[in-house]
Formats: C-alpha cells, sequence, structure tokens
C-alpha cells in the first residue's frame, strides 16, 4: 500500500542541460558497476554452492553497495554493530537507496513483495543475489511463514520493512505485524532475535528535508533522477539497535511494536 503523507509532494523538477548530462554520466556508471560486479557475483555464488565452501560473494554486494553510494553523493555513517546473532533485521523504508545504505554494511538478504520480482532488469538482478519475494494478499500467509522459516533454518539473515511502504523519510509509520507471525512461530525461536536498524537521510544542503523519500504519486525513474541530477552530498547515519531475543515476546504484536519503539527513537532524538 503507498503511503501518501499529509504534505504536498514535491513539484516535478525541470533539468538544465547540465543536469541531464552528469544524470546521464551517473546512470552509465551504476550500470557499468552494477552489470561488470554481476558477473563476479555469479561465478562466485556458484563456486561457492558447488565446489568449495567459502563466502565472498557478499563482499561483491557490499563493494558495489559502497560505490553506489559515492556515485550517489551519499555519505553514510554507522552507529552500533550489526548483530552476530542468528535471525533477522527490520528496518524503516525509505526509498530505493535503502538497499544500497544496508547492503553496504552487512551480509543480508533482503525480502520483498512479489510484484517486485516482474520489474525489469530490477527484477532479474534481485533473484540473482537471492531476494525473498513474497505475497501480500491475506491468503498467502501460511505459504510466505514456510518460505520465511525455511531461509532461517539455512541460516539467512532476512531484513524485511515492517512499514510495508516508503516515506519522506522523516518518520517511522507503524508497523505492520504479520511478517513477524514467521517469526515468533520459529521453531527454535529460544535462540533467535531481531535487531532494528533506523536510517536517518539528510538532504544536500538547500533541498528539501524529503530529498531522499519516495512516496505518494511519485514515479520510481523520476525520483532516480532528481537524485542523480545535483552534485550536492548528502549523508546517511545508519543505527543499529540491540537485537532482541524473539522468545521474550509472547505474540507478534509485542514484538512488532518493541522493535518500533528502537527503530522510531532515534527519529525523537534527531528531530
Amino acid at each position: 500500500m503507498t503511503w501518501y503523507g499529509d504534505k504536498f509532494e514535491p513539484k516535478r523538477k525541470n533539468y538544465s542541460l547540465l543536469e541531464l548530462l552528469r544524470i546521464g554520466i551517473k546512470v552509465f556508471f551504476l550500470i557499468f558497476l552494477i552489470s561488470s560486479n554481476l558477473i563476479l557475483f555469479v561465478v562466485l555464488r556458484f563456486i561457492e554452492k558447488n565446489i568449495i565452501n567459502f563466502n565472498l560473494s557478499p563482499s561483491i554486494v557490499s563493494f558495489v553497495s559502497r560505490l553506489a553510494l559515492r556515485v550517489v553523493n551519499i555519505k553514510f555513517t554507522v552507529v552500533g554493530n550489526p548483530m552476530k546473532e542468528k535471525g533477522c533485521a527490520v528496518a524503516n523504508h525509505v526509498s530505493w537507496l535503502d538497499i544500497f545504505c544496508l547492503s553496504a554494511v552487512q551480509d543480508i538478504v533482503f525480502v520483498s513483495k512479489a510484484d517486485v520480482a516482474n520489474w525489469i532488469g530490477i527484477g532479474s538482478l534481485a533473484k540473482i543475489v537471492g531476494v525473498l519475494f513474497i505475497s501480500r494478499k491475506r491468503n498467502a500467509v501460511i505459504q510466505n511463514n514456510k518460505y520465511f522459516g525455511d531461509r532461517l533454518i539455512k541460516g539467512e539473515r532476512l531484513l524485511f520493512f515492517p512499514e510495508g511502504t516508503s516515506t519522506d523519510g522523516l518518520q517511522v509509520l507503524p508497523f505492520k505485524p504479520t511478517l513477524f507471525e514467521a517469526i515468533i512461530k520459529h521453531v527454535d525461536r529460544s535462540n533467535l532475535y531481531v535487531q532494528g536498524i533506523s536510517l536517518v537521510y539528510s538532504a544536500p544542503k538547500l533541498e528539501d528535508k524529503r530529498f531522499y523519500g519516495w512516496w505518494g504519486h511519485m514515479e520510481f525513474f523520476e525520483h532516480i533522477f532528481v537524485i542523480l541530477s545535483t552534485n550536492k552530498k548528502g549523508s546517511v547515519t545508519i543505527y543499529f539497535h540491540s537485537p532482541r531475543q524473539v522468545s521474550m515476546y509472547k505474540n507478534r504484536k509485542a514484538l512488532a511494536t518493541a522493535l518500533h519503539n528502537d527503530v522510531s527513537s532515534v527519529f525523537t532524538e534527531v528531530s
């Protein structure tokens, strides 16, 4: 479900010739960066699964994400550390930039809505890197829980966005408890943890505070072009909160509420 907010969205931008040139150059570098390293990623993943048991492919994802943030002109700062315990992570959702920010600092498997798998280019890329696709339909809850549980048993660190939509980046919407069901009912919940992560973006100088947010009627590629058109530097601070042990919570709503409090607490401090 798309979030529309309670304020007017930024007006559609008219680009100067210099901005169009800047967009073109950055798009070229991003496509080259992702496509060239994708080949290396696929080769390493094949070797890891079929020949030698090592885990270098996530380093490729982290490397690409860090370079992509440099191309987009976003400096990132990390507060806290990704948990070492077995389990999941949850974060607030601002835009497609979250993928680069979160992948730059940890080995993570994203959980995404099923229709993303059909997006041209992006869907194929997501499948290659192992994104877990789930359906938002009510009758798919049982199947989603199974997929979720199977990945956790394999030891994968899953990350999902419990708000269910992206926002303007200035707030955290209530967490939907649906996906927490699979965590609460996991066979080994006593050794399972969930870590909250806060993504706090700071817009480039003189830009709207909501500059990095993608919501409402904004078109996907239009939002990308707006971000790439500026030469001014923005930033994001990634806060890793203390992991919460799943067995300490009696149901999915209690767990979702506790994690929402963690993620949103930082926004109260910085506002």
